[in-house]
């Protein structure tokens, strides 16, 4: 596990009232980024823009086909539409059904088909999204792929499980974009599906789907293509649940909702240090990380506070929290610590992204950046956390911890030494 620390790099550091604004990223245990969102493409209407709005191809030139689906001729269908879906040109909502359904998911088609109908899914997305008249699939279709998916160890199955995810997060991005400019959510897709007012049982699904899917991310020791997919399939779980949170537009209740349905299913389900990392790591929204970040970290703090979240209440979590071993690190005992450094940075950045204070927000505002009481930190408070730290954990291990947790943890001190200097110029 990489813990998360300030880069040398004078580009990962930006100052800003004299706070350095880190973006450390997110890393698997090799090293690459848990979700990379480099090959989504672009939301309709970021592409080459055209003159004429997107024509859906009419039953004249879709005649052939017709006749190969009829013949129950897949490569002919796939090699046809290929020709035909361009940009300007659609296919009507029955035959994307048909790819969908009656070849990306159907179990005896060859892989390399699937693929094929994947990736013209996705083509005639980017032309034309759908929304809810068009959409062709609906959550029932989901719930039983998903059910299907749990007993199936097959590695090219998980791949189509894979497709079909990114293909359904597509066009609830898509779709949500689209109405959230035209302010109309309440008629987008993730509204009738992933409202966490109205349709909590189905989010709750998701996030049961996620568990699932980060327990068989253990499974694979492999790091070929097929060996990430669980990996490739929690991303897209957790795009789903980024949706849900912003969908009803109060992400603050909603983030209260998510984060208490992760924390439960995280203490039953998850017992291992890797799954609880690439949990935290791949959630999309700081909001919801440092809220559930928040509960784990009480969970695991025997002195119970009423203080609010704030610095003060990270300065509490670093001098009592405990965290349970894992029992893969054998002799490697100081690992839960270097497990909670992580856990503090990941909280601290998450928090002070989320209280509004981009570097890009501050020099926006001709006032000074506003702290709140509980915010309030001086140098001697600091020390004593940090101290209560090291000794804490000497005491676990009978040793000091590796060179790398330290490192991590004076750079923690260090930045909150810069908020404490911030809050003395701006009381």
């Amino acid at each position: 596990m990489d813990v998360i620390s300030l880069s040398s790099d004078d580009s990962d550091v930006e100052f800003v009232c004299g706070i350095p604004e880190v973006k450390p990223p997110l890393l698997t245990s090799d090293g690459t980024g848990v979700c990379d969102v480099s090959n989504r493409h672009p939301p309709n209407g970021l592409e080459a823009k055209t003159s004429e709005a997107p024509k859906v191809l009419c039953r004249q030139s879709l005649g052939l086909v017709y006749i190969t689906i009829d013949e129950n001729y897949t490569e002919g269908t796939l090699e046809l539409l290929s020709d035909l879906i361009q940009p300007g040109y659609y296919p009507p909502r029955d035959i994307t059904t048909h790819l969908l359904h009656n070849i990306l998911l159907q179990p005896q088609c060859p892989h390399h088909l699937c693929v094929q109908a994947f990736s013209l899914l996705m083509r005639s997305q980017r032309h034309h999204r759908v929304d809810t008249t068009t959409v062709p699939w609906d959550w029932n279709l989901l719930t039983t792929v998903m059910a299907n998916s749990q007993d199936s160890a097959d590695r090219q199955r998980c791949s189509v499980i894979r497709m079909f995810l990114d293909y359904i997060v597509q066009t609830l991005e898509d779709d949500f974009q689209a109405k959230r400019s035209g302010s109309a959510l309440n008629q987008s897709i993730a509204k009738s599906l992933l409202s966490c007012d109205q349709q909590f049982s189905q989010v709750r699904d998701v996030i049961k789907w996620l568990f699932s899917a980060i327990s068989k991310s253990g499974e694979r020791k492999d790091r070929t293509k097929e060996g990430a997919e669980p990996i490739r399939i929690v991303c897209s779980l957790q795009r789903m649940l980024s949706l849900a949170l912003e969908v009803d537009q109060s992400p603050a209740l909603s983030s209260v909702k998510l984060s208490q349905e992760l924390f439960h299913m995280l203490i039953s389900n998850v017992t291992l240090r890797a799954q609880r990392m690439l949990l935290l790591e791949s959630l999309q929204n700081t909001l919801l990380r440092w809220k559930l970040l928040e509960l784990l970290l009480d969970y695991s703090c025997p002195l119970k506070t009423t203080v609010p979240m704030s610095l003060n209440l990270l300065l509490h979590f670093m001098k009592n929290c405990i965290l349970a071993p894992d029992s893969m690190d054998g002799a490697e005992r100081w690992k839960k610590w270097e497990e909670l450094v992580s856990y503090l940075w990941m909280l601290l950045l998450g928090y002070k992204a989320t209280r509004g204070s981009s570097a890009n927000e501050q020099r926006a505002r001709s006032s000074s950046v506003v702290f709140r009481s509980e915010d309030k930190l001086s140098k001697p408070d600091i020390h004593e956390a940090v101290n209560s730290f090291l000794l804490r954990s000497v005491d676990d291990i009978g040793q000091a911890l590796p060179a790398h947790v330290e490192e991590s943890l004076t750079y923690l001190q260090d930045y909150l030494f810069e908020v404490c200097q911030c809050y003395n110029k701006n009381p």
